[in-house]
């Protein structure tokens, strides 16, 4: 006889493996440092092995108003969390800044500053100096706007003398250099809404000799600008405010090794080029001061500016105008005065397309013979800086303005490529399409045209007007028109 075997198998659920515990303290303390600082700290309470992680975070990054945790005076681990006031915020960076064990690259504090947290800011960048920090930012955005400059926080003398420095951020101090500045690995530097004078400048650049990007904005107190440091390869200028008359004395720039110059907001009262021969990309996306006593004047002061800074860019490559520079040239082309000459290959333009820039965007398309990209950012929330002298300059009808144009542009018949249009309401308006026919019946080696979809127009309107726009005529035979 057979004899039947019976088997009998047993089930356990499996022991709960705790994958997290597994990865060693390098791994942990790197997902640690991808949160910000209240959250990392907050860890604490998990278990014992995450009691100290924290404290070797590499990057200490402090930014208020946030939700922080405020460390109790006991030594129980109760601890509350809400959106902490200024006290409450150096304190937790103060306590925090004790527990530090590990060398660290990046420091960052963005606060309301108040002097009477002088001490603690000054125990913050000693901090720094002593933990050999590379990139150190310190924003002190002062508590009322009225803040007087001698309460404004001064920079440790310590501070100029580091050279293990790569990267420094300043907003809202006191920047007095007594000695040498020895930035000697320092190679971006921004400073804003501070107060520099000439000398400070020329010490800055004289004691950082690797330096490759300079940023100032909202600064004041210099004319003149002179970067003859070889490596400084970008400079990036944003709403610049100058010392002297109503309207500021203007600013002379001269930086013969510059490649990139991005310049940004308000800009006093004038500007000039000396030498920036080595322009490769050029930004000029900013309005100067129009003196409204004597518009008419001012207008022709601005025009012959605006005149010379494009003849300074003739060799640019890379060009963006924005807004104001458009209605300026838009001016001069109605008084019959041209755009200088550019070489410029790729143009972006940020502008409404209206009775008013039509002028402009069709004289910058003549002064740049060799473009081989157009990219355009439409807006429909621009301010008309010059809408008293467009309108009495502008008297023709905008709806016809593309059609009855009788030059032709060289671009358009030798380079233009490719076509790029970011906007949120071209669907409706007439002139963008009018000018789009213009585009494409006269760029005759137009390769691709991408045209981005609004969001905030109904799919039906938005098919509609692309409807229209694919049944335009093109002069090329390899041209494609894209929606995305």
């Amino acid at each position: 006889m057979s004899r039947k075997r019976k088997v009998i198998t047993s089930y356990s659920e499996p022991a709960t493996v705790d994958r997290i515990g597994e990865c060693p303290d390098s791994l942990l303390v790197h997902i640690l440092s991808l949160l910000p600082i209240e959250d990392a700290v907050r860890t604490q309470v998990l278990s014992k092995r995450w009691q100290l992680l924290w404290t070797f975070l590499p990057s200490l990054l402090f930014r208020s108003p946030l939700r922080y945790p405020v460390f109790n005076d006991d030594d129980s681990d109760d601890e509350d969390f809400r959106v902490a006031s200024s006290d409450e915020f150096t304190a937790f960076v103060d306590k925090t800044l004790m527990f530090s064990n590990s060398k660290v690259e990046k420091f960052e504090v963005g606060f309301e500053y108040e002097p009477r947290f002088a001490s603690s800011v000054d125990s913050w960048t000693w901090f720094a100096a002593g933990k050999g920090v590379e990139e150190l930012h310190l924003q002190l955005w002062p508590d009322v706007f009225d803040l007087h400059e001698d309460e404004r926080y001064e920079l440790p003398q310590i501070l100029y003398g580091n050279s293990k420095f790569r990267e420094l951020l300043f907003s809202c101090c006191r920047v007095i250099p007594k000695g040498n500045v020895a930035w000697y690995s320092l190679k971006k530097l921004s400073i804003g809404y501070v107060n520099l004078s000439s000398d400070v400048i020329e010490k800055i650049l004289a004691g950082s000799p690797v330096l490759e990007m300079l940023e100032l904005h909202h600064c004041e107190g210099f004319r003149r600008l002179s970067v003859t440091n070889s490596c400084v390869k970008k400079l990036i200028l944003r709403d610049f405010l100058c010392n002297g008359d109503e309207f500021g004395s203007g600013l002379e720039i001269s930086a013969p090794y510059l490649l990139s110059l991005e310049m940004s907001g308000g800009l006093g009262r004038s500007c000039r080029f000396m030498n920036v021969s080595s322009l490769v990309d050029a930004v000029f996306n900013c309005q100067f001061v129009c003196a409204e006593q004597d518009r008419a004047n001012d207008t022709e002061r601005i025009q012959d500016m605006v005149r010379g800074l494009l003849a300074s860019l003739v060799h640019v490559k890379n060009l963006m105008l924005g807004a104001w520079a458009i209605e300026v040239l838009s001016i001069m082309e109605a008084k019959g005065l041209s755009c200088p000459l550019l070489e410029c290959e790729c143009l972006t333009v940020h502008t409404q397309i209206n009775k008013h820039v039509l002028l402009g965007i069709a004289s910058i398309l003549k002064s740049t013979p060799n473009l081989e990209r157009l990219a355009m950012t439409l807006s429909l929330f621009l301010l008309e800086h010059f809408e008293i002298e467009l309108a009495e300059l502008c008297r023709y009808n905008e709806e016809q303005y593309w059609t009855a144009q009788k030059w032709t542009y060289n671009c358009l018949t030798l380079h233009l490529k490719n076509v790029k249009i970011a906007g949120s309401w071209w669907c409706r308006d007439s002139n963008f399409l009018a000018f789009i026919q213009l585009l494409l019946r006269n760029a005759r080696v137009l390769q691709k045209m991408v045209i981005t979809n609004p969001n905030d127009y109904r799919l039906e309107d938005y098919f509609q007007a692309a409807q229209e726009l694919l049944s335009f005529p093109r002069s090329s035979p390899d041209a494609v028109v894209i929606f995305c």
